[in-house]
């Protein structure tokens, strides 16, 4: 959500240039955001399905059990039909995760150094520093979610706006969500019933993440066109 500050309001800029700015001018994010919007949704379906398929196993045990799966016959249609499903969507979750991960890296530079272009004095972090903290041990459950934040708070208050979303937040406790819950069910592997619910909610948390990170991402992206297009453009070009 956002709330009008008020006429003539102008936004904490910077005295001069950042290094991390753009020279000549902000440059749009609109190709990223239009590939996370088709490539985060694709993800949450597969996610959702992935999940699903693996539901099966609470009806037959089997599911997990490699050689009674080579054994089936026919008659285990089902059986052959929920396994086979849940190896072409584990396989195409993990291929759209890295497809992802890396759209959302480039789309957050960019989105950054438009901030620095523009002057905001709301960012603290370097555009390099979005992708770089997903890298870092422990630092990875803190830092993404604080570069997002920045963005997000920065973006809107370019526009003139009060920025009382907290869909950084929401997006980042479901990306944690699936991160724990992942760790949990490989942990707990031999004990079929916790490895396997807990995976069915991990690929859940992740399709959430997913959806709402596509919403984050779109409300940044239609805000930071006015930095390309119109007074801020014309500012800073």
């Amino acid at each position: 959500m956002e709330g009008t500050i008020g006429e003539g309001y102008m936004p904490k800029r910077l005295a001069r240039p950042s290094e991390y700015a753009y020279e000549k001018g902000c440059r749009p994010v609109g190709k990223f955001a239009d590939f996370l919007s088709v490539a985060l949704i694709i993800y949450a379906i597969v996610s959702a399905l992935l999940a699903t398929s693996l539901l099966y196993t609470f009806f037959d045990s089997r599911m997990m059990d490699a050689n009674a799966i080579e054994m089936a016959t026919e008659d285990d249609w089902p059986l052959l039909l929920a396994s086979v499903s849940f190896f072409l969507f584990y396989v195409a979750e993990r291929i759209l995760f890295v497809v992802c991960a890396f759209g959302v890296g480039r789309f957050t530079f960019r989105a950054m150094a438009n901030l620095y272009t523009v002057r905001s004095a709301v960012p603290d972090m370097s555009p390099g520093s979005t992708v770089f903290w997903y890298f870092v041990p422990f630092a990875n459950f803190v830092m993404p979610a604080n570069a997002m934040s920045e963005i997000h708070h920065g973006t809107i208050a370019e526009t003139g706006s009060l920025n009382t979303s907290s869909l950084a937040s929401w997006w980042w406790s479901a990306w944690l969500g699936f991160t724990i819950l992942s760790t949990v069910s490989n942990l707990t592997s031999n004990y079929l019933i916790l490895s396997v619910s807990t995976t069915c909610l991990a690929s859940l948390s992740g399709a959430a993440a997913a959806l709402i990170l596509r919403r984050l991402v779109r409300r940044i992206r239609s805000a930071q066109d006015q930095f390309t297009q119109g007074d801020l453009a014309d500012t800073f070009a």
